[in-house]
């Protein structure tokens, strides 16, 4: 079946960050990460903002921290009987990845929407300034020990949920067997 929506790069007035997406960059001067988040086929208006919303800022953590656990796995073989002129031959490749992104996004703010004239699409922009970031770090640590037995914790739960992460993609590898 042929596409027959407008492509997104031909839409008018697409903003720029919707094609680029997320990562790291200076505006006015200042260090920020970026996450682009999209959504489509919600109807209710309010959803698909809030939806567009929290794949942005999960684009934006998987900046700061992700876990990803992969499998590749290959067999070949062929086999030939008698004449080189008959064999057979067998591959199969299962490539399986998983992923995990965890992060506090203090500071972090939704600070563009768009919503695409033709289709039923909303996409947004999350930004992290990292100077502000910092600041907010400096003043949560003094005013509290409290960050930093976030940190220890976010810590102890990535490694714990490794093996986890570990155990299921083997399980899911099991299962296609």
């Amino acid at each position: 079946m042929s596409r027959v929506d407008t492509p997104l790069q031909d839409v008018k007035g697409l903003p720029d960050w919707v094609l680029k997406g997320g990562g790291g960059e200076k505006i006015d001067g200042r260090r920020v990460l970026q996450g682009v988040g999209s959504v489509s086929g919600i109807l209710n208006p309010t959803l698909r903002r809030k939806s567009a919303g929290a794949q942005a800022r999960n684009d934006l953590a998987a900046t700061l921290q992700v876990y990803v656990a992969g499998l590749n796995k290959q067999y070949m073989a062929e086999t030939t009987a008698g004449d080189f002129s008959q064999h057979d031959v067998e591959q199969r490749i299962q490539d399986t990845m998983k992923q995990v992104t965890e992060a506090t996004l203090v500071g972090a703010q939704i600070v563009e929407y768009w919503e695409h004239p033709l289709r039923n699409e909303a996409y947004a922009l999350a930004r992290l300034d990292m100077e502000q970031f910092k600041d907010i770090m400096k003043n949560y640590a003094a005013a509290s020990g409290q960050f930093k037995q976030l940190d220890a914790n976010l810590r102890e739960w990535v490694q714990k949920n490794a093996d986890k992460a570990h155990d299921e993609l083997n399980q899911e590898l099991e299962k296609r067997k």
